[in-house]
């Protein structure tokens, strides 16, 4: 039994920066064609990604505590640094998007490129967050910046708990 469109978007946009409720188990509508589906997940999941930014963005806001000087500084900083971080949400769209397409007939082959790329992804995380942390500790005080980092990683895990739910086991 393949992915259907509702699961298929619900694994995008967890994977890529939030969580979306799970497609519901009763009688769902028949399913539009493959690309139509896919077109219309991506869309969706644009729209999510920007909901999901704002959200981020407001959360930290409220939680750096920052002085008029410091918020000069450190928003075009941070911009940039979600930016770098939204890039890497696109590849994992695209290994999502690579995971369910080939979910029902998943080879060592294919697992093999999946998982070489889910590596890859989590090293560019951490690069990204080593490269940007002298960054910030330029503009704002080390324990702001650790604060920062803290905020992002607990988004992060949310987002990974919520995928533990909603992405299926490779068979």
């Amino acid at each position: 039994m393949g992915m259907g469109r509702g699961a298929w978007l619900a694994a995008c946009c967890l994977m890529a920066l939030g969580w979306v409720a799970a497609p519901a188990a009763a009688e769902q509508p028949a399913q539009p064609p493959a690309d139509e589906a896919k077109a219309a997940a991506m869309e969706d999941i644009l729209f999510w990604r920007m909901d999901v930014a704002v959200l981020r963005q407001t959360l930290v806001t409220e939680a750096m505590d920052l002085t008029p000087a410091e918020m000069q500084a450190f928003w075009p900083l941070y911009r940039e640094y979600r930016l770098a971080a939204a890039t890497i949400g696109d590849r994992v769209v695209a290994l999502t998007t690579a995971f369910t397409d080939s979910y029902d007939n998943l080879g060592d082959e294919a697992a093999d490129k999946l998982l070489a790329e889910f590596v890859s992804i989590e090293q560019a995380r951490a690069r990204l967050k080593e490269e940007y942390l002298p960054k910030f500790k330029k503009v704002v005080p080390s324990r702001k910046v650790a604060r920062f980092y803290q905020i992002e990683n607990k988004l992060d895990i949310s987002v990974l708990a919520e995928l533990s739910d909603q992405i299926p086991l490779a068979r």
